[in-house]
C-alpha cells in the first residue's frame, strides 16, 4: 500500500518532467498504554503517514534544494507540493548535491516480527507485566506511567534509481514513582527509548526506580569538590559525549572550520575508543542505510585516543570529495543534517563493582537535570538530580542537588576507569566511566 502511495508522488513529479527528485515515506502505528497509579487508564492506537519530497536545480558549481513535508495524497495537495518545491529550489543555491546512487547495503535486522505480527497482544503483555511489578513494590507509589510500542516502516525512492524500504520496532517506557517518610516527598520520574524487547528488563527497572525514589529521601547536598573524580552511567554519558564529540567528528564541523579535532592528534585517553556503528543492533538508529539512502557503515572515530576519521553525510562527502560514511541523518522536518548514527565506547578492563571499589572519594551522578553540553567549547554545568557519594570504595550515601560542571573535551582526557560493562541507551552503546578534575559545587 505505502508504494502505491509513493508511485502516486512519483508519477506527479515525472508527469511535470521533474528530473532530478527524492521521494522519502513514513508509515507510523504507535500503540499506547497509558497508567494513571497502577491502573490502565486508557489504551490507543494511532496510524499516520508523511511524506517529505526534495527537487534539485542544477546551477553550475551549485545546487537549490527544495524540500516539502506533506501528509494528504489529494492530487491536488500533491501538485501544490510539487510547485512549492521546485519554486525553493529554484529560489536557493548550496554548495554542489546529487542524490546517492544504489550501493551495496549491509543485512541487518531492525524490526521485530512477531511484534509486527500481534502489536496489540504484545502491548498488552508488557502493559500487565509493569502493573504487577509496580503493585509488588508497596515502599513506593505510582502515580503515572506510560508504555508506547512503535512500528516504522520507511520508503526511500529517488531519481537515480534508489528504491529503499526497512522497517522498525522500538518502544517508549515513562514511570513516576513517589516515595514519603515522615512528612517528606521524593519522586523518580523515569523515561527510556528501548530498541529491542529483550532490553525492556521491566522488573529490573521497577526494582532500580523504586530504589532511586527511596534513597532521595535521606539524599544529602554533595560535598564541593574542585578536582572531583565522577562516575557517569551509559544514559547520563550518552548526554555528554553525543553532541560534542559527535558534532567536532563531523564533515560539517570540518569544513566550516570550527571543529578542535585533527586527524592523528591525540585527543583522549589512551583507553578510549569511540565508533559511529549505524548497523549496531540494540540501538534506536540502527538501520541498513541512512536518511538519504546511503549504506549504514562502522566508522572508527577515536581509537586509543588517536582521532581517526570524520563522519560524512552526502552534502559534506561531495565537498570534500571523498565518499558518505552513512551520517546523514533525517530531522523532525524531513531534511537531512550530517550527525552521529549509533555511538559506542569500547569496553574497558575493569568491572563497574570492582572500580567503585577503588575510588576512595568520588561521586556517582545517575541524573542531571538537563546535561546540554555547548557542542562547540564542550563545556556544561547541570544540576545534579540523583547520585550517590563514594567513600572509601562504597556508596556511602545518595545526593541530590548542587552541580556538576565541566568540558567534555577535557574530560575524555581524563579516563580514570572504564568498565567491562556496556548498556544502551538510545543511539548509544556505552561502558561506565569514571572522569578525574571536575567540578562539584553546592
Amino acid at each position: 500500500m505505502s508504494k502505491e502511495k509513493i508511485e502516486l508522488i512519483e508519477n506527479s513529479l515525472i508527469s511535470k518532467k521533474i528530473q532530478e527528485y527524492e521521494i522519502y515515506f513514513m508509515d507510523t502505528e504507535i500503540y499506547e498504554t497509558e497508567f494513571i497509579k497502577s491502573n490502565i487508564a486508557s489504551e490507543r492506537e494511532v496510524n499516520k503517514f508523511e511524506y517529505v519530497i526534495r527537487t534539485l536545480s542544477q546551477k553550475g558549481k551549485e545546487t537549490g534544494i527544495g524540500i516539502v513535508k506533506g501528509n494528504s495524497l489529494e492530487p491536488k495537495d500533491i501538485d501544490k507540493n510539487i510547485e512549492t518545491c521546485v519554486f525553493l529550489s529554484k529560489n536557493n543555491s548550496s554548495s554542489k548535491y546529487y542524490f546517492p546512487k544504489n550501493k551495496s547495503l549491509p543485512q541487518i535486522k531492525t524490526a521485530d516480527q512477531d511484534i509486527l505480527n500481534d502489536p496489540v497482544g504484545f502491548k498488552k503483555d508488557i502493559s500487565e507485566e509493569i502493573k504487577k511489578e509496580i503493585d509488588g513494590h508497596k515502599e513506593v507509589s505510582p502515580t503515572f506511567g506510560r508504555f508506547r510500542l512503535h512500528a516504522q516502516h520507511k520508503y526511500l525512492r529517488n531519481s537515480n534509481g534508489l528504491d529503499l524500504n526497512a522497517s522498525k520496532t522500538f518502544f517508549y517506557l515513562e514511570i513516576a514513582l513517589k516515595a514519603q517518610e515522615n512528612g517528606k516527598l521524593s519522586e523518580s520520574w523515569e523515561i527510556e527509548y528501548i530498541k529491542e524487547k529483550e532490553d525492556l528488563k521491566i522488573k529490573e527497572r521497577v526494582d532500580k526506580w523504586t530504589k532511586i525514589a527511596q534513597n532521595m529521601l535521606k539524599a544529602k547536598i554533595p560535598k564541593p569538590n574542585q578536582h572531583a573524580i565522577v562516575v557517569f552511567p551509559p544514559n547520563v554519558l550518552k548526554n555528554a559525549i553525543n553532541p560534542v564529540v559527535g558534532f567536532h567528528s563531523s564533515g560539517r564541523a570540518y569544513h566550516e572550520k570550527i571543529t578542535n579535532l585533527k586527524i592523528d592528534d591525540k585527543v583522549a585517553s589512551d583507553a578510549f575508543t569511540l565508533t559511529d556503528n549505524g548497523t549496531l543492533e540494540g540501538a534506536l538508529m540502527c538501520n541498513s542505510w541512512d536518511g538519504e539512502g546511503n549504506p549504514h557503515q562502522i566508522s572508527d572515530v577515536i581509537k586509543n585516543g588517536i582521532f581517526k576519521n570524520r563522519l560524512y553525510d552526502q552534502k559534506f562527502a561531495i565537498m570534500g570529495n571523498t565518499d558518505s560514511t552513512g551520517n546523514g541523518m533525517r530531522i523532525d522536518d524531513g531534511s537531512v543534517i550530517n550527525s552521529i548514527s549509533n555511538l559506542e565506547i569500547s569496553s574497558g578492563d575493569i568491572a563497574k563493582e570492582d572500580m567503585i571499589s577503588d575510588i576512595k572519594e568520588g561521586y556517582l551522578i545517575e541524573k542531571c537535570s538537563w546535561l546540554n553540553p555547548d557542542r562547540f567549547s564542550g563545556s556544561f554545568g547541570t544540576e545534579i538530580r540523583n547520585g550517590y557519594f563514594i567513600k572509601n570504595g562504597h556508596l556511602e550515601y545518595p545526593i541530590k542537588g548542587g552541580n556538576i560542571s565541566g568540558n567534555v573535551l577535557e574530560m575524555i582526557n581524563n579516563c580514570h576507569y572504564i568498565t567491562k560493562e556496556r548498556e544502551f541507551s538510545v543511539n548509544s552503546l556505552f561502558p561506565y566511566i569514571s572522569f578525574k578534575n571536575l567540578t562539584i559545587s553546592s
